[in-house]
């Protein structure tokens, strides 16, 4: 069954079109004990069915097709060769072909043997990696979202504490300046000023996290 498979891989930031040049042949037990060496005859058939497909292709009329074998328990083998090209007439004039179902399945196998070939994606994940890719700035931006709700929930929690903080002078101390004192004194201080403002802060902060968070799509 030789066909030309139009291939799109779309990874961010990468968006390719290919077209996979392909022949897929199942010779019975019988065929291949028909011929002195079947799968060597199976194999001649298979290239020579990648070449027909791809007969306008210079590229694939010059390139060794990748072979891929595998053997059936009732005796049979098949056997199917792709050649990967980036031509873009090649894509143009495949796009234009109607698929039944068997080649829509062929498709699916093209796609994952030519993100495999040119883009190092593992055999058979495509759709693992592409749905990886896809749901990454989702992650990201929740992350995001979980990261300003903590830095909130952190600064109502500070502003808590600083809001209960209160310094008394110890009975006793010289009316002297005693270090300790003015220190302790001013931060007081600074603890009633700052504690409702980081409050409130770290409240807007929280909340917009909530926000950010339930509005990411």
């Amino acid at each position: 069954m030789p066909l030309n498979v139009p291939v799109t891989i779309t990874l961010p930031p990468i968006d390719r079109s290919y077209t996979v040049h392909t022949d897929r042949q199942r010779w019975s037990a019988e065929q291949l004990a028909a011929e002195p060496d079947g799968r060597a005859a199976q194999e001649t058939a298979v290239r020579e069915g990648v070449r027909k497909a791809a007969s306008t292709c210079a590229y694939a009329q010059l390139t060794e097709p990748d072979i891929d074998t595998a053997a059936h328990p009732d005796g049979s083998v098949t056997m199917t060769g792709r050649v990967l090209c980036d031509e873009d007439d090649c894509h143009a004039a495949a796009q234009r072909h109607h698929f039944d179902a068997a080649e829509s399945i062929e498709a699916k196998a093209a796609a994952d043997w030519a993100a495999e070939k040119d883009m190092g994606v593992p055999a058979g994940e495509l759709r693992v990696v592409q749905e990886r890719v896809r749901t990454a700035p989702r992650r990201q931006r929740r992350r995001a979202s979980l990261a300003f709700m903590a830095v909130g929930l952190l600064c109502v929690a500070i502003g808590v504490v600083m809001s209960r903080y209160d310094y008394t002078k110890p009975a006793g101390t010289s009316p002297g300046i005693d270090i300790d004192v003015w220190i302790w004194t001013n931060v007081d201080s600074l603890c009633n000023h700052l504690a409702s403002p980081l409050t409130i802060a770290g409240a807007l902060i929280a909340f917009y996290g909530v926000v950010r968070d339930v509005t990411t799509k």
